[in-house]
């Protein structure tokens, strides 16, 4: 035990000396998403009816929208706001394309706007119903599945710096079919918004510059850091999985809870209501490392690579990805996906821009039994990013 103390410690300087090769310089354009915003992103909704919860209905996707006082930038000190502020933020539902040349690559949206206050906080669900009477009366969107972005505008609807917007989504599961909870939801899962800042040299409720689409000529938000946009975001993302398991028997623990994983992905590379480029994302998927560690075991962190595309969102399984990204496969319950860098890539003389593409994603998962469709439980987690800037554009339509 001594000898074994001894040099660990001896090992300690070689580690200390070798970490600033190992550091990641983070890139000063990028946002922080553990910071208000005044760009706010929830990657998934569910516009579906509401489900019945311990004897009431409530809503399959509740989005709830928050502001605070932004800091002062110049001094760091907490922003001064006075009581009851309104804060108008413009919102838009983003659906997902289809790659069918008779719908034109097109990714509908449905835009509306919301007043809160500062330290006020409003919910509404994705279904068009409201959830009480304080609900804001809101549109449903144009599809069942997609993404919610929105920003701060001012009272002539220009897009300014508000670096206060918090937020979050709750979504619930449909009502089960079999067992004893039939026509109940069991499963409910949260998850944070994306929060994405303005340039920190802009006053707050400065406008923010629109550069032109070349394509519409209509203006656009510059998701790139540069001066008088918003700050960028990556599009090289990082998460933990567990990997599909719909049959008892075979692999790791096989009393294990049956369960299926999807990969949640979007990208703000959006032209709202035009046709898009469909963004190709490559996947690296391992598996569990071996609990002793081993630089010579080729059963652990084994790779199974694979990819998706999609038309701006999309809800993919992982055994969709790749039939081998199951427990009994992998030989583990659990791994990592490595995902990115994106890409959009040019299709069939469609007026989009090509090349690198942001990515954001939730991993979500959902546990039960084959009889509910795994529907009992589920939870969420969101991704990391590599902190690479991807400058970006987001085209809304119309504006």
């Amino acid at each position: 035990m001594r000898f074994k103390m001894r040099w660990a410690l001896a090992l300690l300087p070689a580690v200390a000396l070798a970490m600033p090769a190992w550091a990641q310089v983070r890139d000063t354009r990028l946002a922080d998403s553990d910071e208000p915003g005044s760009v706010i992103i929830f990657p998934k909704f569910v516009n579906a009816a509401p489900v019945s919860v311990d004897g009431a209905l409530l809503p399959r996707t509740e989005i709830e929208i928050g502001a605070v006082c932004p800091a002062n930038v110049a001094t760091g000190a907490p922003g001064v706001c006075a009581e009851h502020t309104s804060v108008k933020v413009r919102f838009h539902w983003v659906c997902p394309g289809t790659q069918d040349v008779t719908s034109k690559f097109v990714c509908q949206e449905t835009d509306f706007d919301v007043v809160i206050s500062i330290n006020g906080k409003l919910a509404f669900s994705a279904d068009g119903t409201p959830i009480n009477s304080n609900s804001p009366t809101v549109p449903q969107p144009n599809c069942k599945n997609g993404y919610l972005i929105a920003w701060v505008i001012d009272t002539s609807d220009r897009p300014i710096k508000f670096d206060g917007l918090i937020g979050d989504a709750v979504l619930r599961g449909p009502a089960l079919t079999a067992g004893g909870s039939v026509g109940l939801s069991t499963a409910v899962e949260g998850y944070r918004a994306i929060t994405i800042q303005a340039d920190p040299a802009l006053a707050t409720g400065a406008l923010i510059s629109l550069p032109t689409d070349p394509f519409t000529g209509t203006p656009r938000l510059a998701f790139d850091g540069l001066a008088g946009h918003y700050q960028a975001i990556a599009g090289r993302l990082f998460g933990d999985v567990k990997y599909d398991r719909t049959v008892v028997g075979g692999g790791p623990a096989p009393t294990t809870a049956l369960s299926e994983t999807f990969l949640v992905l979007l990208t703000l590379d959006v032209r709202s209501n035009l046709p898009n480029y469909p963004t190709f994302v490559p996947l690296k998927f391992y598996n569990e490392s071996l609990n002793t560690v081993s630089t010579t075991n080729p059963a652990f962190e084994r790779l199974v690579s694979g990819s998706t595309e999609f038309l701006c969102w999309t809800q993919v399984q992982l055994s969709t990805i790749n039939v081998n990204l199951t427990q009994q496969a992998m030989s583990t319950r659990k791994g990592v996906v490595l995902a990115g860098p994106a890409q959009k890539v040019p299709f069939i003389g469609i007026s989009d821009t090509s090349g690198p593409a942001t990515l954001i994603g939730l991993v979500q998962t959902i546990e039960g039994t084959a009889a509910n469709g795994f529907q009992e439980r589920g939870y969420i987690y969101n991704m990391f990013n590599d902190s690479v800037a991807v400058p970006t554009f987001f085209v809304p339509f119309p504006f």
